[in-house]
C-alpha cells in the first residue's frame, strides 16, 4: 500500500514519519486522559479547563513563532517543538494534583506552537508543484488514522493491564521517534526552505495590494479578502469544536453503555480504520471534483452522523455513526489541505497556517471548556446533540458567506 513512499522527497518522508509518531503518541492517552484527570479532580469544569489549557497554549505561541520562523528559519523552531514533546508525557505520568497536570498541558501547547503549524508549512510547500495533491494528502492522513487506531486500541488494552498513568511513559518512548528525526534531518542542514517561497508563488484572490512590511492583523485580513480562505475559516469552529470535545464526550457515553477501556480505545480504533480506509479515495475524489465539493460533501457527512450518535440507543448504533463521523472528518482532510495549498502563496504560509491553528485552537479550548460547563447540567448526548447544531449552523453560515463574497468579486 505505501509501495509510493519509496519513489518520493525525502522531506515528504519525514513529514510522514514525525507526524504518525505524534499521532500514535497522542491517540494512545486518548482512552484514558479523562479518567485519569479525573482522579486528580472530580471537578467537570476544572477537567474542561485542563483540556482548554494546551490548546490556550498553542495559540498564544503559534503566530509568534511562525512570524519568527521567517527571519531565522523553520528548522529550530521544529527542533524546539520536538525536545518539549518528550517532557510534557513525564509530567503528566507524575502529576499527584490537576494543577501539577496543567503545567503538563502548557508545555504540550509550546511544543505544538513551535512545531505543529510549521511543519504543515513545510509540507505544503514542499507540495506546491506536485499535481496529486490530495492523494499525497489523503495517504499521509490515511497513515495518521492507522496510527491513531492502533494506539487507541493499544492504549485501551494497556491501560486495562496495567494502570492508567503507564501510557505516559509508552507515550514519552514513542515521542522520542519525531525528536530524533527532527534532530537528525532539521539540525543537519541549513535552513533552505526559507528560499523555497521566492521560486514557488501560488496566485490566490485579491491578495496581489496586500503590504510586504506587514502587522500581526496581516493574516487575518488576507483571509478575508479570500472566499476560500474565509469559507474554511468559518467551517473550522465547529470542525475543532466537535474534533476537540470527542476525548471527553465519546468515553463518558460509551461507558453509560457499557464500563471499559478497551471498547472505548475500540471505538477511537474503528474511526482510525474507517478513516484510514476512506483517505485511500478522498484524496484522488478531491483531485477530480475539487476541494469545494469535498469540503460540502464532508461536513453534510460530519451533520447527519453526529445528530444519529447524539440519539444514539445503544453501543451498537453509537459505535456505527462514529465510524460514518469518521467518514466525514477522513474527506475533510484531503480537501481542506488542497484549498490551502492552492490558495496561500508560499511567502505568507506559515504566517496563515499559524492563523488558521491559532482560530483552531482557540475553539477547541472554548470546546473543551463549554463541555466541561454543559456537563455540569446535561448528560453527555444532549452536550454532544449541542455540538451537532453547531456544524448545521455554521455550513450554513459559510455556504452564504461564500455566495455573497464570490458575488461580490465577481462585479
Amino acid at each position: 500500500m505505501f509501495n509510493f513512499l519509496k519513489n518520493f522527497k525525502k522531506e515528504y518522508l519525514v513529514v510522514f514519519l514525525i507526524s504518525i509518531s505524534v499521532v500514535f503518541s497522542g491517540s494512545l492517552i486518548a482512552p484514558i486522559e479523562q479518567r485519569f484527570i479525573s482522579t486528580l479532580s472530580e471537578n467537570s469544569a476544572m477537567m474542561g479547563f485542563t483540556f482548554a489549557l494546551g490548546t490556550l497554549s498553542l495559540s498564544l505561541f503559534a503566530l509568534i513563532f511562525a512570524r519568527l520562523s521567517q527571519t531565522y528559519g523553520k528548522n529550530k523552531f521544529i527542533i524546539a517543538g520536538a525536545a518539549l514533546g518528550i517532557i510534557y508525557p513525564l509530567v503528566y505520568a507524575t502529576s499527584t494534583n490537576i494543577f501539577q497536570y496543567m503545567g503538563g498541558k502548557m508545555i504540550f501547547g509550546f511544543a505544538g506552537a513551535a512545531m505543529g503549524p510549521l511543519l504543515v508549512a513545510y509540507l505544503q510547500e514542499h507540495l506546491f508543484t506536485e499535481k496529486n495533491q490530495g492523494k499525497l494528502l489523503g495517504y499521509l492522513y490515511s497513515a495518521q488514522s492507522i496510527a491513531g487506531s492502533f494506539g487507541a486500541i493499544f492504549g485501551g488494552f494497556i491501560a486495562d493491564k496495567y494502570f492508567l498513568g503507564a501510557l505516559y511513559y509508552l507515550q514519552f518512548v514513542v515521542l522520542l521517534i519525531p525528536f530524533f528525526l527532527a534532530l537528525k534531518f532539521f539540525g543537519a542542514k541549513s535552513d533552505t526552505d526559507r528560499g523555497l517561497a521566492s521560486k514557488l508563488e501560488a496566485k490566490p484572490l485579491s491578495v496581489s495590494s496586500l503590504p510586504k512590511h506587514r502587522s500581526y492583523l496581516f493574516g487575518i485580513k488576507y483571509i478575508l479578502l479570500n472566499p476560500y480562505l474565509l469559507y474554511h475559516l468559518i467551517l473550522e469552529i465547529p470542525f475543532k469544536m466537535n474534533w476537540s470535545v470527542k476525548v471527553i464526550l465519546y468515553p463518558l457515553i460509551i461507558i453509560s453503555f457499557v464500563d471499559s477501556n478497551v471498547i472505548i480505545g475500540s471505538v477511537f480504533a474503528t474511526q482510525g480504520v474507517v478513516a484510514m480506509v476512506v483517505l485511500l479515495y478522498a484524496g484522488f475524489f478531491v483531485d477530480k471534483k475539487g476541494y469545494l465539493v469535498g469540503m460540502k460533501t464532508s461536513f453534510l457527512i460530519l451533520a447527519l452522523a453526529s445528530l444519529a450518535m447524539a440519539f444514539s440507543t445503544d453501543l451498537i448504533m453509537f459505535w456505527i455513526f462514529a465510524g460514518l463521523f469518521a467518514v466525514g472528518e477522513a474527506i475533510s482532510g484531503p480537501s481542506r489541505g488542497v484549498l490551502e495549498i492552492k490558495n496561500i502563496e508560499n511567502e505568507y504560509r506559515a504566517e496563515i497556517i499559524a492563523i488558521f491553528s491559532i482560530f483552531g485552537y482557540l475553539f477547541e479550548a472554548l470546546s473543551l471548556f463549554l463541555a466541561g460547563i454543559l456537563l455540569t447540567i446535561l448528560v453527555p448526548q444532549m452536550v454532544l446533540l449541542f455540538y451537532s447544531l453547531l456544524i448545521w449552523v455554521f455550513l450554513g453560515i459559510a455556504t452564504v458567506v461564500l455566495k455573497i463574497k464570490l458575488k461580490s468579486n465577481d462585479h
